[in-house]
Formats: structure tokens, C-alpha cells, sequence
């Protein structure tokens, strides 16, 4: 079997980082699959999934080094477009990931202690976005 739903939020931009834990948990939850996994992905090219602890000074730790690996304020060739000036958003999406699974044991995602499940948006501004979840076993 195979659940899919697009999990839509209002991103408030700039490292905006959303739990999605309990959205996805309960995506399970209905499914009624017991053995499987959960496959997240994120519909956008300036933002990505974590399993990491939902904890601010970790964000903050993380925010910091792509600071430095990927300045905010560059000379990004994306500029040069004259569309938009995102290209350090991309460019950190291009490190980190865009997608994530996490298996589906007894109806339950199969998480550590302190793992959850992490959306950033990296890009400037305010905007919905979406992370489409499919549930898929048995």
C-alpha cells in the first residue's frame, strides 16, 4: 500500500525551521501500514530535510556553519539573472538534503530518541511551501 500527502505550511523564511514530526507520525497512523517506510520530500530548491535533534542551539550551530561555508552575501552567478537574489538559498540546498526516509516499524516511525524530522527553508521571505510524504509497506 501507498499513502501520499502534500504536507503544505506558510514559511516564514531565513532558516525557518518546522517540526514536521507529528504530521508525518500520524500520516503513518492513518495509513494503518505496520512495516514500511516514510519518504519525505521537499518541493522546493532553496530549502531541506533533517533528522536531527529539534533543539535551537543546534539550529543555531548549523545556521552558523553554512555561514561560512556558504556566505548570505556573495557574488552568487545566480544574481546575474536579475531575477532574484537566492543564490546562497540554493547553494545550501545543494549541500543538505532535499529528501529523507525514515522506517515505518509497528505503525511507528522508527526515530531515536532525539531524532525528529526537520523542514529549513533557506530562502528570504515569507511563502508557503510543501513537503510531499508517501507512506509505503504493509
Amino acid at each position: 500500500m501507498i499513502l501520499t500527502k502534500v504536507f503544505t505550511f506558510l514559511s516564514e523564511g531565513d532558516f525557518y525551521a518546522l517540526n514536521i514530526t507529528d504530521e508525518v507520525q500520524s500520516l503513518v497512523a492513518t495509513s494503518g501500514i505496520q512495516e514500511g517506510m516514510a519518504l519525505l520530500f521537499y518541493q522546493h530548491t532553496t530549502g531541506a530535510l533533517m533528522i536531527v535533534e529539534h533543539e535551537a542551539g543546534i539550529l543555531v550551530d548549523l545556521e552558523d556553519a553554512l555561514d561560512r561555508i556558504v556566505p548570505p552575501v556573495w557574488d552568487y552567478k545566480h544574481h546575474l539573472r536579475g531575477y532574484d537574489q537566492n543564490g546562497a538559498s540554493h547553494v545550501r540546498t545543494a549541500l543538505l538534503n532535499v529528501s529523507v526516509t525514515v522506517p515505518v516499524l509497528g505503525g511507528r516511525l522508527s526515530l531515536g530518541e532525539y531524532q525528529e524530522i526537520l523542514m529549513v527553508d533557506m530562502d528570504p521571505g515569507q511563502k508557503p511551501r510543501e513537503v510531499l510524504i508517501q507512506v509505503i509497506g504493509e
